[in-house]
């Protein structure tokens, strides 16, 4: 049983690890050491430098709504006081005072709202779950949430402001109206690499150490003691060759966790999703302001049910794409996030399986990203139609731009249900029922060799066979025409002359 005194070694300097190490020095623990093989204290989470954890990104959606996993509503509700009580202390900060690159003027939750939309007239049963339980349980913040084509909440919203006026109407046009949800006033975006500078920032004033970068902070392995049901962690091996012993190992690896602990893939399963991302340029001021969080919330929309179904063979899953838009200059220029797989309830999830670097005859799924040994800089297609057909429809605007980069957004589904996982919970397949397709591991159909990748690049060579131009390929660029690989639902989503908004 650790204690106060007990020596603690945490392996990952993600936003786990960075919680994990920040709660344990306030409860009183002395010496708790992060290692990570990302130099957070230069690059400082950003994405486009080397970070390819799930927590360095440009953006998260913040939302409070969890239907009946009423603890994750709870615990989102407790985040979010703790979330405003770090913007004040930002803002009443003097910059030198400050971890760079953060100022002031810095907000790391910005409540710019989460508009929570779906195809069709009527209000889908998950919506209404959320808009109850959050009635029932947490009725102040229910006040914060107005649902579309409702006269008393049009009311409500606009008394709020004339920008939250706007933004509950902002949808109206949307498919011809013929949409459902509720524009949530109490949510918005966090900056999620900022954050994680900030709270790193809090852990080395509340005395936690960090090794970072390779060699000195990358794991090797795990140091382990004894076999069967005596075998212990006693510290780990760094790649420099030297050993750190702790009374206490913490993992907190993410998707990677089975890699460093084999055991582990029995009870956890490394899955990816898509994100993409359009820049907006720094002459189109009027892009900038229309899509200004001050003026525009974050939107997710649920198109149908199981439009997963051509991928994944089974039922049950909605095509979901949701859009948060980060303001100010930081590591790009002004960036709208199109993801289409954030969060529990992905448009397509899947696996990548491979081999085991240190137990021979183990598979496991692993995170690819474009840093890996073997980087990735692409997609699987069918997430990218589905976003290229719903955006292009609603910005045409955007669709001039087209897609600038892309990125996996990465997870790990736990198979041991309890109060808390139960939103990850491992779905065993059964016979005569659905499932997602995930549960049939790397013979099932969402493992990554088995999806069709977009083309990124185009290659145009001369008559002699020379490359002598390379441009955007057609999957990365918006066109009207559907495509054969989408539902017919999805497919009469098309690139319109003229914005739905």
């Amino acid at each position: 049983m650790s204690t106060p005194d007990s020596r603690v070694i945490i392996v990952g300097g993600g936003v786990f690890g960075l919680s994990t190490a920040h709660w344990l020095a306030r409860g009183g623990y002395k010496d708790v050491t992060i290692f990570d093989r990302c130099n957070f204290d230069t690059n400082f989470y950003n994405p486009a430098d080397g970070c390819d954890g799930a927590s360095a990104d440009i953006n998260k959606i913040f939302r409070a709504t969890y239907g009946s996993q009423k603890h994750s509503q709870d615990l989102a509700l407790e985040a979010r006081d703790i979330w405003l009580e770090w913007n004040r202390a930002i803002r009443e900060s003097q910059k030198s005072d400050l971890p760079q690159p953060l100022s002031p003027e810095d907000e790391l939750l910005t409540l710019c709202g989460v508009y929570h939309l779906a195809d069709g007239p009527n209000m889908i049963p998950r919506y209404v779950e959320n808009l109850r339980v959050m009635e029932d349980t947490a009725p102040s913040f229910r006040d914060l949430q107005f649902i579309k084509n409702n006269a008393d909440d049009e009311k409500r919203a606009s008394a709020r402001g004339a920008d939250w006026g706007k933004k509950y109407h902002l949808f109206d046009q949307f498919k011809d109206g013929a949409t459902n949800g509720f524009l949530d006033a109490g949510s918005g975006i966090t900056l999620a690499d900022k954050a994680c500078v900030y709270a790193r920032h809090l852990c080395q004033k509340a005395g936690v150490k960090f090794v970072l970068g390779r060699p000195n902070g990358e794991l090797e392995h795990l140091l382990v003691e004894g076999s069967g049901t005596k075998k212990q962690v006693k510290g780990i091996k760094t790649r420099d060759g030297l050993t750190h012993f702790s009374d206490l190992v913490v993992l907190a690896c993410g998707p990677w966790t089975s890699t460093v602990l084999p055991e582990a893939h029995r009870s956890v399963e490394a899955t990816m999703g898509t994100v993409m991302f359009i820049d907006i340029p720094e002459d189109r001021k009027d892009l900038r302001e229309k899509f200004h969080p001050d003026n525009f919330p974050v939107w997710r929309f649920i198109q149908g049910e199981g439009e997963g179904r051509r991928i994944s063979r089974h039922a049950g899953r909605e095509a979901e794409i949701r859009i948060p838009r980060t303001k100010g200059d930081y590591h790009r220029h002004d960036v709208t996030d199109f993801c289409s797989s954030k969060g529990s309830h992905l448009t397509v999830k899947f696996t990548n399986f491979q081999d085991h670097p240190n137990e021979k005859g183990t598979r496991i799924s692993t995170p690819r990203t474009k840093y890996s040994a073997e980087p990735i800089h692409t997609v699987p297609l069918y997430g990218l139609e589905l976003m290229k057909k719903v955006i292009g429809g609603l910005f045409p605007e955007l669709a001039d731009i087209g897609f600038t980069d892309s990125r996996y957004v990465r997870n790990q589904l736990e198979r041991t249900p309890d109060q808390f996982t139960s939103i990850w919970k491992w779905r065993t397949v059964q016979e005569g029922e659905p499932c997602n397709g995930l549960e049939e591991g790397e013979a099932g159909p969402r493992e990554m060799s088995k999806l069709r990748l977009a083309q990124r690049k185009c290659v145009h060579r001369s008559s002699s066979g020379k490359a002598d131009r390379v441009s955007a390929a057609a999957d990365f660029v918006f066109s009207p025409k559907g495509s054969t690989d989408l539902s017919p639902r999805l497919s009469n989503i098309g690139v319109k002359e003229k914005s739905q908004l």
